[in-house]
């Protein structure tokens, strides 16, 4: 089977690249639900770490990933968090298909977002862009739901 989850050449010195790469690997590769989920998605994400300096961009298309060293090709969102945050969101639960946060990780991730050690760039934009922002958001859910150890 082809790798759908890649790195972009200047990806492999990138530890945060290496670490999402096997994350989404694992993942597909041990559930059908995660993998049509994998294959549905379209956007294209950034995410980054300040404290370690490190960025990537995830690019989804078409049941494919490139992961990519910096932000490429206009992230729909944006994820800022700091290295130790970033695992945590994979231990959101999922229940009903959406991330859960009446739990402890749940409400963990909620303080998180309000005291703005994570931050999700790009939800609202001037000028609006409803049909990108929520194609995003479901996409955002949707990779919350792969990423998740607890669904």
């Amino acid at each position: 089977m082809v790798d759908v989850v890649t790195l972009d050449a200047q990806a492999a010195d990138n530890g945060l690249a290496l670490m999402l790469q096997g994350l989404l690997a694992e993942s597909i590769a041990a559930s059908d639900d995660k993998r049509r989920a994998f294959e549905s998605m379209s956007s294209t994400f950034g995410i980054v770490a300040p404290d370690a300096e490190v960025t990537v961009t995830l690019e989804f298309d078409g049941g494919r990933c490139t992961i990519y060293d910096g932000l490429r090709h206009e992230p729909a969102l944006v994820i800022t968090a700091d290295s130790g945050k970033i695992p945590e969101l994979s231990l959101l639960s999922i229940r009903y298909g959406l991330p859960w946060l009446l739990d402890e990780n749940g409400q963990a991730f909620v303080r998180s977002l309000l005291k703005r050690e994570i931050r999700i760039d790009g939800l609202v934009r001037i000028p609006p862009t409803p049909f990108k922002t929520a194609k995003a958001a479901l996409d955002l859910v949707r990779l919350t739901r792969i990423l998740s150890v607890n669904s």
